[in-house]
Parts: C-alpha cells; sequence; structure tokens
C-alpha cells in the first residue's frame, strides 16, 4: 500500500514476474491467510500479493522511483486530455449514456445565473447529473466480480457481496481508495488501428478482437518496450468514430444483437492476463466501451474477471486517444507521462477519467 503520509510505499513491491527478472528490492508477499488456512484464491492472481487488506493492486508498481523516471517521457511539455465530453456517449436529447441506460441522462443545472452578490461581484454556479460510468471513466475494482467455485471471495483480494452496502457503498475496494493515491507514470500508447489499417488512422472494425500477437506484433513494430509499472493504453478508434458520426449511425452502432447486452466493439482478450502480469502493467485504459471486445465471452474468460479482478489491474473505459495518437504517429514516440486522478467519491464503483497525457 501507499503511505499517504510520505507519498512513498509502506512495502515493497512484490516479486510476481518470470524467473531471473526480479528488480533490486522487490520482495514476496505471502498469500492471505484467515489464521487457519489460506484462503483459496484464482488461478492466477494478485490477490495477497500486496498484502491482506490492499485496495488498489497493481497501482502498488507505480513507486516513486517509478514515477520519478516516468518524468523522462516528458520532452515537449505537450499536453493531449483524453477525455470525451462527460456527456458522451448519449444518443437523443435525453443523453442518456448509452452503456448504462439505466442511469439518468447527465444534465448540467444552473443555480446562479449572473447572480450579483455583496459590493457587486457577478457569479455563475451549477451542478451536474451524470453517471460516473458514462463516459470516459475508471472501474473501481468492485464494479465487476465474479462468483467463482472454490475462491474466497468476488472482487479483488476476496472482497465479498457483503463488503458493498445495500445502499451501494464500497466499504471495500471503491473508487476513493484509488482517488487518494492517483495514477501516474508512463504512458504508452499501443495504435492497434493503425497497425491493423496499414499505418493509416482507419479505426478498427467492429469485430475485431485485439490477441495477444496483435500486441507483441504492435509493440514490435512501434519498437518500444513495456517497462515494470507502465499504464498501457490502447487505441481501437472506438470513440472517435462515434464523436464524428451523426445520431443515425451512432444509434446503428449502439445497437445489440438478438439474445446479447452489450453492442459490437473490438478489443482485447482475456488473454492479455498473462502479459500484463509478466509485464507488471499497473493500468489498462482503450479507447472503447469496455477495454474487451464485445460482445463478451463467459465470465471467467473475460478480461475484467481475469486483469480487474484477479490482478487488480485498474481499467480504464472510453478514453479519447485522436490527438495523441496523431502526434504520437507523427514523431514516432508512443510513451509519455500519464496523469490520472478520479474524483475522491467515498465507497463509489467508478469515476469520471480526468486523465492527461504529457509529451
Amino acid at each position: 500500500m501507499i503511505d499517504q503520509a510520505t507519498g512513498k510505499n509502506s512495502r515493497p513491491p512484490p516479486d510476481v514476474g518470470p524467473p531471473g527478472d526480479k528488480p533490486n528490492g522487490w520482495k514476496a508477499v505471502q498469500h492471505m491467510t484467515d489464521g487457519s488456512r489460506e484462503k483459496r484464491t484464482p488461478a492466477l492472481s494478485n490477490w495477497g500479493t500486496f498484502g491482506d487488506d490492499d485496495e488498489i493492486g497493481t497501482l502498488n508498481y507505480l513507486t516513486a522511483d517509478v514515477v520519478a523516471r516516468a518524468a523522462g517521457a516528458v520532452r515537449t511539455g505537450e499536453r493531449f486530455p483524453l477525455n470525451l465530453p462527460s456527456n458522451m456517449p448519449s444518443v437523443g436529447p435525453e443523453q442518456v449514456p448509452v452503456f448504462k441506460i439505466d442511469a439518468p441522462g447527465f444534465k448540467r443545472v444552473s443555480h446562479r445565473v449572473n447572480t450579483v452578490i455583496p459590493q457587486g461581484l457577478v457569479t455563475n454556479d451549477d451542478h451536474v447529473v451524470m453517471a460516473t460510468q458514462g463516459s470516459s471513466q475508471w472501474d473501481a475494482f468492485v464494479h465487476a466480480g465474479f462468483d467463482e467455485p472454490g475462491v474466497d471471495g468476488v472482487f479483488y483480494n476476496g472482497v465479498t457481496r457483503a463488503d458493498v452496502s445495500s445502499t451501494g457503498h464500497a466499504h471495500r475496494g471503491g473508487i476513493d481508495k484509488i482517488a487518494q493515491v492517483g495514477i501516474v507514470g508512463r504512458g504508452v500508447l499501443l495504435d492497434i488501428a493503425r497497425i491493423v489499417s496499414g499505418g493509416g488512422p482507419e479505426p478498427l472494425p467492429l469485430d475485431y478482437v485485439i490477441s495477444v500477437d496483435d500486441t507483441i506484433r504492435c509493440l514490435r513494430e512501434q519498437e518500444i518496450e513495456i517497462q515494470p509499472g507502465d499504464i498501457v493504453c490502447f487505441r481501437t478508434g472506438w470513440t472517435e468514430t462515434f464523436l464524428d458520426a451523426d445520431d443515425s449511425y451512432r444509434v446503428e452502432r449502439m445497437s445489440v444483437r438478438p439474445g446479447g447486452i452489450h453492442p459490437q466493439s473490438p478489443g482485447i482478450t482475456g488473454d492479455h492476463a498473462t502479459l500484463a502480469h509478466e509485464q507488471r502493467w499497473s493500468a489498462v485504459t482503450a479507447d472503447n466501451p469496455g477495454i474487451e471486445a464485445m460482445p463478451m465471452p463467459a465470465p471467467q474468460d473475460t478480461a475484467h474477471v481475469r486483469m480487474l479482478r484477479n490482478l487488480g489491474i485498474p481499467f480504464g473505459e472510453l478514453f479519447h486517444f485522436k490527438a495523441l495518437a496523431e502526434e504520437c504517429a507523427r514523431d514516432r514516440r508512443w510513451d509519455f507521462m500519464f496523469v490520472a486522478v478520479p474524483l475522491w467519491i467515498p465507497g463509489g464503483a467508478g469515476s469520471p477519467a480526468n486523465a492527461i497525457a504529457i509529451r
């Protein structure tokens, strides 16, 4: 865990890499125990790796040294906000988020309009109603769990259903824990769409599934290596295509196949869990609705289960990489300093992304 007083890790990051690849100062941490026996964990997981009480997962890789090294990726000082407008993606005047159709539509309400207060000061104030995971967002660990036979817990690090109150307040594994440490490190853009298109800006086809081989090919062609603690960012072109489209195309793009629950979109496979574990990714983001390809496979095969839930890798979804990708492609430099501070929402299941890349 990160010590809030010093901003540094209170224990060394663990040794979770392949044999022979052990950075100095990294030590293994024993799996959780309940005092009588070792708790049963998923087959490939970080449950207990960072301690019994850990609630920030692979963000533990973002030590002070790792963050300081990330500053070396800043060369020009260019800044690229990575967020969609907070009312997107939505369709129609109600602005209901297309992936949270049971949520209220985005609404901005002014409660002061050119109001004159004493001594002539004029002020405007407003408030918003929005789904915290309806636009560019971070998933908290309690966002996605899995009832797995033989495993003690539903969410990352053994968090149970009972840890989330009847009103939805997460007493463990909420976004507030991530908000208190922030997500700052070296970001790497993997422009899968550009690789697949042969160098052009075209988006991936809706039915494209990004394999581990695709990811390795992209790293090779972009001539970049993932370093421990990197924040890995996948570009599919989905969000920029949505923003550029008219309402009729957006409705078509959002249609759900018969019997399905998600519209089709390109994304990664859950098989990336092994690669992410070996390379020590600290977080994953993508410019698509769910990081992984949709419709999703069986729950145990999803990236949400194998990476977010099992490994404790925070997921950032519906990011907007268009401007960043254009500049990275122009000078063939794919790394940058990544900074994001999710909103401190006590017990929350997610937060707006609030992310920016600095080159």
